[in-house]
């Protein structure tokens, strides 16, 4: 049989193995690291509905904003619904559904998500998953294992890690709200430190009209105004408020992002039980009803820009309102919340590896894996939260992050399905080595490692004790400064007038926007 070109010769040497575990560990550790692009899907979507059942499902959300309606509590938003044909009645919207169909009919099934490194631009939606990691907790336990409030400096060492992260595929926002910084300044801060950290594509402020029109600017000093107006080169998640209500806040900020053709992420924050009737498919036509309503909306403004069918959607504990992660409600829910974003043609986004737990327990991995799978079986295009969540978004655990990139990599591999490709090889390697042989010394196994999670202490008790019983956590946060430290040998350059020109920019709007504003 012939070898392919540039594929290692096989002489059939063995060869001897080196250094024990400690050192091919270190090995792993140290290798080239491989930034993938989009993950292409190459296994079926689990579908839960028929279509006469998505068709009812569109049937109840059509009639939910014919009849019902939802509200658009914003002067100048309910005045561009009325001229655009719906009826309108102070803030409450109806439209009718042929009017909601011709608007969403000119989202794109797909687009580029572009970075400054056109090596790591990525693609959303069709068979493509991208990965992103948690954003907004205002407190982290750190890589000592300190619990505090985060800092401006804590969310820019989290956005080198998820620089030199290979699971992430972009940079998320507010990685860490930095606490030390106004609110009205953050939005700045954030932006600034993910052109500068990263090479990766960023997310935007969607929080006020000014936080928005400041990260479109900013973005075009890094890009060009030209290249903005034509490409996604940031994207920003915005919530309804189910049931049924697009607040002023969102709106204002929807309007600047879609004016800019930017890429919007609707996504409706759900408590299941709480925001939404206990029942799967009427949650799931409500939440259908508010997202196609606020896309139909961005494409009033721009016919054509990007939009995302987003949901958040959690559980809720009924003793106390608390939200509830990895429910088995909720699983469904992003199930068929991901058939009716491909019954419509859109790409859909959801979060992934967050849990209400305190540490990084059984719970904490059990809560992000129910979240995670749904996601990955369902279609998902965009997954958010891939990053050491817990405490219900209200902390980020640096061992728990480093533990959540192992998971991600390990699905990015299930992902990629199966190959014929190179079985006559590892077949031959089977003739070879015959009955109650190994495969170890074998060239095709060096060169085809299967997945190994490098967090995860696979050696015996004797060993692990011997070694100082690190926890998953210790390990975690011992990956983290290693990748750190990663990034310090090369991290991505930055034009130096594009980063002057943000700092000056930074500079202007501080002293422009009052610290105490709304």
């Amino acid at each position: 049989m012939s070898v392919e070109a540039g594929s290692v010769a096989r002489t059939g040497t063995p060869r001897k193995r080196s250094g024990g575990a400690a050192a091919r560990r270190q090995a792993r550790l140290k290798a080239p690291i491989v930034y993938p692009k989009s993950t292409i899907r190459n296994i079926p979507a689990y579908e839960v509905l028929a279509v006469d059942g998505l068709e009812a499902i569109d049937d109840r959300a059509m009639s939910i904003l014919e009849t019902i309606g939802i509200e658009f509590r914003d002067d100048v938003s309910a005045d561009i619904w009325r001229h655009a044909g719906a009826e309108v009645d102070g803030h409450r919207v109806r439209i009718p559904r042929q009017l909601i169909r011709k608007l969403i009919a000119s989202v794109p099934e797909e687009f580029d998500y572009h970075s400054r490194n056109p090596d790591r631009t990525v693609r959303v939606g069709g068979r493509n998953m991208v990965f992103g990691p948690a954003y907004g907790t205002p407190n982290l336990i750190d890589l000592e294992g300190v619990r505090r409030q985060a800092t401006a400096e804590d969310m820019r060492d989290l956005m080198k890690l998820h620089q030199v992260n290979p699971a992430l595929q972009y940079n998320g926002g507010y990685t860490l709200e930095p606490m030390d910084v106004a609110i009205p300044h953050r939005h700045l801060h954030m932006v600034q430190s993910s052109f500068q950290t990263t090479d990766k594509p960023i997310m935007g402020s969607p929080q006020s009209e000014y936080q928005a029109s400041d990260s479109i600017e900013m973005a075009k000093l890094v890009f060009g105004s030209d290249f903005v107006d034509q490409n996604v080169v940031m994207t920003a998640i915005f919530n309804c408020n189910s049931p049924l209500v697009w607040d002023k806040t969102q709106l204002d900020a929807i309007r600047v992002y879609a004016k800019e053709n930017q890429s919007l992420l609707m996504s409706p924050f759900v408590l299941y039980g709480a925001s939404t009737p206990v029942h799967t498919l009427a949650a799931t036509a409500q939440i259908i009803a508010e997202v196609l309503a606020g896309i139909a909306f961005s494409q009033i403004i721009r016919p054509g820009c990007r939009a995302v069918m987003g949901v958040a959607p959690m559980g809720v504990y009924m003793k106390s309102g608390s939200p509830v992660f990895g429910s088995p409600e909720v699983s469904l829910f992003m199930y068929i919340f991901g058939q009716m974003a491909r019954y419509y043609g859109m790409p859909w986004r959801t979060n992934g590896a967050k849990s209400g737990s305190k540490q990084d327990d059984l719970y904490a991995g059990y809560d992000s894996i129910l979240k995670v799978y749904p996601a990955i079986l369902g279609g998902c295009n965009l997954l958010t939260h891939c990053g050491g969540t817990i405490e219900g978004s209200l902390c980020i655990s640096m061992g728990k992050l480093a533990a959540d990139a192992q998971q991600i990599l390990g699905f990015q591999t299930l992902l990629k399905g199966v190959s014929f490709d190179d079985i006559d090889i590892a077949l031959d390697d089977l003739a070879k080595v015959g009955p109650g042989g190994h495969f170890f010394d074998e060239d095709y196994t060096r060169e085809n490692l299967p997945f190994l999670d490098d967090i995860q202490d696979n050696e015996r008790f004797e060993s692990w004790k011997a070694s100082g019983r690190k926890t998953v956590s210790d390990r975690g946060r011992a990956w983290c400064k290693s990748m750190l430290e990663r990034y310090e040998e090369e991290p991505p350059t930055l034009d130096p007038g594009i980063a002057e020109s943000l700092a000056d920019f930074v500079t202007r709007r501080e002293s422009e926007i009052p610290a105490g504003i709304a």
